[in-house]
């Protein structure tokens, strides 16, 4: 099978470590550089984690692999007979330690916007990581969407669909990426911290967003309200979690909804979509870093059977837009 590399949106660092001198025969001045050099590299080492925010309680752990499979089988989620997407989802629960009495007592202190208190963790508590690897079974190339939808502890957004006369299009994900992938081929990736913490802070600059323009009330059931009134929301929001659209470059358009205060993620659901019949796969490996050295359970694994750990309170939508 065929591999190649998709690069994040977020990009990746590394550092390279330096190679032994060939020559084994030091003399004392050359150990004596050799020491300095190490207690050099040391203090970089010790600055570096300081820079990354890092503490002394921050334990970065990787988790057992989560799979998702889709077949050719599987019945469209949605058909109207000239659009059809294919989509099958999993929802992955991260091992957060939720808040005693106590501590609900001192969140509810507050109500910072949009939350109904102090959220338990932010983005900086809780860091976390996705790598990915799609697979085509397929005798032909295939075009698919990677999604992660993500949750915080006051909401879990849930993307609508927007059907017009001509065409239907789906409200974009957290992450929504697009790769191609080679027939009997796979692609690798990986969401980086920076990515995660972009869409956590997206998620919470949508909650801000329908906070100052609430949509009308639910008319069907199972699909979000359409906009009518006021400027374009579902544009909008869909402008928020647009992939190379980064709250740390402005964001003109959202910048005044952007919370100072976001909440951290307590799980995702995973997605993959196709407009026709396939044969792929996705394996993820989540890692996550406790900054606070007591938000995460240390023995704990993902939650992938549909239970919570920490339950978001409500599912959050864009309304949904008629397509021209």
């Amino acid at each position: 099978m065929n591999e190649k590399r998709a690069v994040a949106s977020g990009g990746a660092h590394a550092l390279a470590t330096g190679e032994r001198a060939p020559d084994s025969r030091i003399g004392w001045a050359g150990r004596q550089r050799r020491t300095a050099r190490r207690a050099a590299l040391g203090l970089f080492a010790v600055g570096l984690a300081a820079a990354l925010g890092c503490s002394s309680k921050s334990d970065q752990k990787a988790y057992d692999p989560v799979s998702l499979g889709m077949l050719p089988s599987d019945a469209p989620l949605y058909d109207d007979n000239e659009t059809t997407i294919f989509q099958v989802s999993r929802p992955i629960s991260l091992p957060i330690v939720s808040p005693n009495d106590i501590d609900r007592q001192r969140l509810a202190a507050a109500m910072p916007a949009p939350y109904d208190h102090i959220p338990w963790i932010t983005s900086s508590d809780v860091k976390v990581q996705v790598s990915w690897t799609v697979s085509n079974l397929d005798s032909d190339p295939r075009n698919v969407e990677i999604l992660i939808d993500p949750w915080n502890e006051f909401a879990r957004y849930v993307p609508g669909v927007n059907v017009g006369e001509e065409s239907t299009v789906p409200n974009l994900s957290g992450i929504d990426l697009l790769i191609r992938v080679g027939a009997m081929s796979r692609a690798t990736g990986t969401f980086t911290f920076d990515d995660m913490d972009e869409m956590a802070t997206d998620l919470a600059t949508v909650q801000n967003i329908l906070m100052a323009f609430p949509p009308p009330a639910m008319t069907t059931p199972g699909m979000a309200p359409t906009n009518t009134d006021g400027p374009n929301v579902n544009g909008t929001i869909n402008h928020a979690f647009e992939l190379h659209n980064r709250s740390t470059d402005g964001a003109p358009l959202v910048g005044q909804y952007i919370p100072k205060q976001i909440a951290g993620l307590v799980g995702f659901d995973l997605s993959l979509r196709t407009y026709s019949a396939a044969k792929v796969a996705i394996e993820i490996v989540v890692e996550m870093v406790d900054v606070l050295g007591n938000r995460v359970d240390p023995d704990a694994p993902l939650k992938i059977d549909g239970s919570m750990r920490l339950a978001p309170a409500a599912d959050l939508s864009a309304p949904t837009t008629t397509v021209r």
